[in-house]
């Protein structure tokens, strides 16, 4: 573990410009975690950046906030192509299009907010169906700049207090490992079952439309 800790810390300088990289890929529908990507720039800004984690923040900032016109402006010119697209498909059709846009209409931008929290394609797919809808791109981008400041803060700040005290977590991690262990088994078990479910409903939507 030290091992790898202080490989990771030697080529830190490099990781916000691959982090960067890699946000951007994210929104072509690539799966490249976001959140994962906050809270690991957020642990090597508070061990190995500590002179400028700003700069770390502020390029996974950008790359998450550029990353969703990606997807806005997949949705815009592609528009209901992208249900019989086999890339796209996966997370976009029209049951969950008429979901998003209603949630537009009532909430506003507290649906980008709690979007921005959601990973499984949730989060792509909520942009995509902006373009789709043809919101306007300044209003989508107003909208999902004070979004992706909330999540992006938030998930990089968790990120950095991990960093902070990775040595104490360890100790604790050695000492209740089966413990800690078996909880992380139940909360992916959980996420796989809820992740089953969606995607079941999905289809279930999808038959539904299709049989209209």
């Amino acid at each position: 573990m030290e091992t790898i800790f202080n490989y990771v810390c030697a080529h830190a300088d490099e990781a916000q410009w691959l982090m960067f990289f890699l946000l951007l890929l994210a929104g072509f529908n690539i799966p490249i975690s976001e959140d994962a990507m906050l809270i690991i720039g957020g642990a090597l800004a508070s061990t190995c950046l500590k002179h400028h984690p700003f700069e770390m923040w502020l390029w996974l900032f950008m790359g998450c906030w550029i990353s969703a016109w990606e997807a806005y402006w997949i949705g815009r010119l592609l528009g209901p192509k992208l249900y019989d697209s086999r890339w796209f498909g996966r997370i976009i059709n029209p049951a969950r299009i008429h979901r998003l846009h209603h949630y537009y209409e009532k909430f506003g931008i507290l649906t980008f907010i709690v979007g921005r929290f959601i990973p499984g394609g949730v989060r792509n797919a909520l942009f995509m169906t902006t373009g789709l809808s043809k919101m306007p791109f300044s209003k989508f981008l107003m909208r999902d700049f004070f979004a992706c400041l909330i999540s992006s803060t938030t998930l990089f700040s968790l990120g950095f207090a991990f960093g902070e005290n990775h040595q104490v977590l360890l100790q604790y991690f050695k000492k209740y490992e089966l413990i800690i262990l078996a909880i992380l088994g139940t909360i992916v078990v959980a996420l796989c079952t809820i992740l089953w479910w969606f995607r079941s409903k999905n289809i279930a939507d999808n038959q539904n439309t299709a049989g209209q």
